[in-house]
């Protein structure tokens, strides 16, 4: 009779729109593909919307819920069946849930800004959101153990429906005047990577250099958001897929009649350091405007008489400045922005390496071969084999 049993039936009621829904999905997929197959029901759906309307007709064998709204936890009271909760907005649905350790993703953002050598720190986020609040309770706590204080950005969202009707209209002027006011250098937390984007626009329009003044760090590793951003987005690398799979496992002992934990919360991997906090914190403000200027014109061949204009200084007066700030010269700095970008484009692109001479401002590309196997060790050829997409990821553990 057993072999006949027909497969579980179960609703994956996860959003398909952001990366960290599809990493859930692939760690459901992985979990089946370890255990017994399930007939699931998945659609495309978004983080906003509620529970579909077939569900209260629908009477399967158990459900995967990222939807924020107490109905669904009548659904499981009305019906009977086994719903695991994964929403993270709300927490007193009174189901079982899964979810990350959001004050473990912000004690990781705050120790790396700590290792930067900051002393002023902030943070933005959703207020009101479970997942938002509990990351600002983990940064706010780990700066106050190391003796300093965290500036919150106080908006006008106070629930998640706030932040659904795009709060951020009403926010924009209210972040730039929070950013004027926090001392420089500053390192801050933005709740996820696209609160992130938002303040970047914030700086980029009061000409707050980023991270010369303003080091940055996402909660969340949304991947094209982190990527495209300008300078890229440091983030903390949420254990998404295993937060599926444990998710697909708690749900499959439900649905077996076992007794199970109500609640896992589930560490991250670590910190994906980008060019957004690849900075020690900058107190001589001079230094770090001429930072912000190597930093977006590196790669064009930019040289040393080319700063002066913007930082008011003479090249005597600015070369001491850096040597004592960041105890390396001028010409230092910009080389090695220029190396930089040369490993980003080998392992994150398949452009040839003279077209990634040119683009990180080097004239020749035997020079480059030579200065690169000088620096690194690797010949470029032997550095894409070896680091491909990896490059700028640290993963604790790994």
């Amino acid at each position: 009779m057993r072999k006949n049993r027909k497969p579980p039936q179960v609703a994956l009621l996860i959003e398909t729109s952001t990366t960290f829904g599809r990493n859930l999905l692939r760690g459901v997929a992985q979990y089946l593909r370890e255990h017994r197959p399930w007939s699931v029901r998945l659609e495309q759906r978004s983080i906003r919307e509620l529970a579909p309307p077939w569900l209260k007709r629908w009477r399967g064998d158990g459900v995967l819920s990222r939807v924020a709204d107490p109905a669904i936890a009548q659904f499981a009271q009305d019906t009977g069946i086994p719903v695991v909760d994964l929403n993270e907005q709300i927490t007193d649905l009174g189901l079982p849930l899964v979810f990350n350790d959001q004050r473990a993703i912000g004690r990781i953002a705050a120790e790396h800004l700590l290792e930067k050598g900051f002393t002023a720190f902030g943070y933005i986020g959703q207020k009101g959101g479970f997942w938002s609040d509990g990351r600002l309770a983990g940064f706010a706590e780990t700066v106050a153990a190391a003796g300093f204080a965290c500036d919150e950005f106080q908006g006008r969202g106070r629930t998640v429906r706030d932040y659904l009707r795009r709060v951020w209209e009403m926010e924009a002027s209210l972040v730039e005047k929070w950013v004027r006011s926090l001392p420089k250098p500053v390192g801050v937390m933005a709740c996820n990577a696209f609160r992130g984007l938002q303040l970047l626009e914030v700086c980029q329009a009061t000409d707050v250099a980023v991270p010369e003044q303003l080091a940055l760090v996402a909660g969340d590793d949304e991947e094209v958001a982190c990527q495209m951003a300008i300078p890229p987005l440091s983030a903390v690398v949420n254990a998404d897929e295993q937060i599926g799979y444990e998710a697909a496992a708690l749900l499959d002992r439900l649905m077996r009649g076992e007794k199970s934990e109500s609640a896992q919360f589930i560490p991250p991997r670590g910190l994906v350091a980008r060019a957004s906090s690849d900075v020690m914190a900058i107190g001589d403000p001079e230094v770090a405007r001429a930072m912000q200027f190597i930093r977006e014109n590196a790669c064009e061949g930019i040289k040393v008489e080319d700063l002066l204009p913007h930082v008011g200084l003479s090249r005597s007066a600015l070369q001491n400045r850096f040597r004592k700030t960041l105890g390396r010269t001028i010409h230092d700095v910009i080389f090695t922005m220029r190396l930089e970008r040369t490993k980003e484009l080998l392992c994150e692109t398949s452009l040839s390496l003279e077209s990634i001479a040119v683009a990180a401002g080097f004239k020749h590309v035997q020079y480059l071969s030579e200065v690169f196997k000088d620096k690194t060790g690797y010949t470029p050829g032997a550095y894409r084999k070896e680091f491909g997409r990896r490059a700028g990821y640290f993963l604790s553990g790994e």
